[in-house]
């Protein structure tokens, strides 16, 4: 058994999350990313193999979330024990996402040895939120390109973009972000306890530039980045970060929200950032250990 670490992209709106929503390996689930991609390794690879191949992802992004680079690993079993080609089996997997409508699309594998693991190698993870804030509060309609992928907030006063970066530094460094995710209505136990490794606001260009509904707008893009993140946890302070820029909270709503962590502490006043604004931009590995752990491919074997 080989394991290849999968570096893929997606479009996340029709998707009910990265991760499957069913528990029973013998089901399929066309609806998660984790899903769709187990079905289509499967298609591929189980009537060759004896072993189903099982995904597990580095990241679980939520519903409609996107990703210009998530990570997944995946152990395939070579009838004659060689090491696939992994041009063959990005084709492959390519192919199938294509001819089935799955906004999948596989960037590049590697084999690595099992002593590296997708997840818990990472170093960090970068999620970047694109925000639009129109210049007449009076217009309605986003460029095409953009419906569905940036968030167009309206407020009845203007947006202090200076004011959000301002706050940004109220986040930085260990904090407990309890108040920036739900109940925890899972038998695990959660960690709440993360440390950003950056949090910037910076001008953003649109989608498409030639749309000229473009130049009605200011487009502006959060990035953030930390070794993890709890649920729910980078919408939410989006949410709260813009929901000062428009008045509706002060820097000590946060502040209190941070020092006194509780799901039951959420300010009501803030509303949660939608999911199709945000991207995971990149999953961050060591570059000498993933050099390290990488299979050199001297056999190959095509079919």
């Amino acid at each position: 058994m080989v394991r290849y670490l999968i570096f893929m992209s997606y479009i996340g709106t029709r998707y009910r999350g990265a991760a499957k929503q069913i528990n029973n390996h013998n089901l399929m689930d066309f609806d998660s990313i984790q899903g769709a991609l187990e079905i289509a390794l499967r298609t591929a690879f189980f009537p060759v193999s004896k072993i189903r191949p099982m995904v597990e992802l580095s990241s679980r992004t939520d519903a409609g979330v996107h990703a210009f680079c998530n990570t997944a690993q995946v152990e395939l079993e070579h009838p004659q024990g060689l090491i696939y080609d992994v041009k063959y089996i990005t084709g492959k997997l390519n192919l199938w996402f294509a001819r089935c409508g799955h906004e999948i699309r596989i960037i590049s594998i590697r084999p690595i040895t099992h002593e590296f693991n997708v997840r818990w190698s990472a170093k960090s993870r970068t999620y970047l939120y694109r925000f639009a804030i129109a210049k007449d509060y009076e217009e309605h309609q986003m460029p095409i390109a953009e419906v569905g992928r940036s968030w167009r907030v309206r407020s009845a006063s203007s947006i202090d973009v200076e004011a959000i970066k301002e706050a940004t530094k109220l986040f930085m460094g260990k904090k407990n972000f309890s108040s920036f995710s739900p109940k925890n209505r899972t038998n695990r136990n959660i960690n709440y306890v993360k440390e950003l490794m950056e949090l910037t606001v910076k001008p953003a260009v649109p989608l498409t530039l030639d749309d000229p509904r473009s130049e009605m707008f200011d487009f502006w893009q959060i990035t953030v980045r930390s070794r993890s993140f709890v649920y729910n946890q980078v919408r939410r302070m989006v949410g709260a970060l813009i929901g000062l820029g428009s008045g509706k909270i002060i820097e000590k709503d946060i502040t209190t929200m941070l020092q006194v962590p509780s799901y039951l502490n959420w300010d009501d006043r803030i509303s949660i950032a939608p999911p199709f604004g945000l991207y995971l931009k990149t999953v961050e590995y060591d570059e000498e250990e993933l050099a390290r752990c990488t299979i050199e491919q001297e056999q190959k074997k095509i079919e």
